[in-house]
């Protein structure tokens, strides 16, 4: 029986609501997407990503051709661009995918993931230019990495699965799309570590039970690549921070962090 009749059963037997409100019938209702284009971003820290020239140097990945509005410098800060505040029906939305299992979530995180992907990179050292061929199509230094951030092999015994992995996929793909070198790799690893990143409360909390734990599994894979780095919630930023400590170690650049929502700073409450 194939996975879509049977999901449509399933349906018809348990009928759902939406994972952040309990409208019926809905997976994610347009009310509580929509509270995911409410946008928080936060520093990432770290130097500048540096400087986009048109020399020439910079082409559309697997054309070879040199985008025509490449001639602009820009520098920016690394930031990480959250979907939403991580409060109320995002919070619950995204529990409930994250810790209680419900994976038809999947498609709409996955969807919020591309349309952060692109702000995300254009405001990094990787931007949005435009081909002879007036295309529209993503200028970067070097080829794109999505990363995401590693799970404690506790939490994906728990979960039985990379939960981040269907939406890095999904970031690439986007990226892809927009012309870029693209891909998805995890190639950060986590070990001797207990308890859940949220629910340790504080910055030095989350930084101590990171320390020396976050591991490359491949150097050569990430050296002289440009990263965006994804992880589904941030709240003091320390996992992303480190996770960006880990690959600008192994030689990567780090263009930018995305993440599904974000605990807004103090003022923005």
């Amino acid at each position: 029986m194939g996975t879509t009749v049977w999901n449509g059963m399933l349906g018809l037997l348990l009928p759902r609501g939406c994972a952040g409100c309990d409208m019926p019938d809905e997976v994610l209702c347009p009310e509580c997407r929509a509270l995911f284009r409410k946008h928080v971003t936060l520093p990432l820290g770290g130097s500048p990503t540096g400087t986009v020239t048109g020399t020439g140097a910079e082409t559309i990945a697997g054309t070879g051709a040199a985008p025509s509005t490449a001639t602009s410098t820009t520098t920016h800060p690394v930031a990480i661009t959250a979907g939403g505040a991580y409060q109320g029906r995002v919070r619950r939305a995204i529990l409930s995918w994250k810790d209680h299992g419900d994976t038809e979530c999947d498609r709409a995180f996955a969807q919020i993931c591309r349309e952060l992907a692109r702000e995300a990179v254009a405001g990094g050292t990787a931007k949005l230019g435009m081909a002879s061929n007036g295309v529209t199509c993503i200028v970067a230094p070097a080829p794109i990495l999505v990363i995401p951030a590693p799970s404690s092999p506790q939490s994906m015994r728990a979960r039985g699965r990379r939960h981040l992995w269907p939406l890095a996929k999904a970031i690439a793909s986007e990226l892809a799309y927009g012309g870029a070198q693209s891909c998805a790799v995890n190639a950060l690893g986590i070990s001797r570590v207990h308890g859940k990143a949220v629910e340790t409360n504080n910055a030095s909390g989350r930084a101590a039970r990171l320390k020396e734990r976050l591991e490359v599994a491949d150097p050569g894979l990430i050296a002289g690549k440009s990263v965006l780095i994804l992880d589904d919630i941030v709240t003091t930023g320390t996992t992303m921070r480190r996770c960006a400590e880990a690959i600008r170690g192994a030689g990567g650049q780090v263009i930018g962090g995305i993440a599904l929502a974000a605990v807004p700073p103090p003022d923005e409450l």
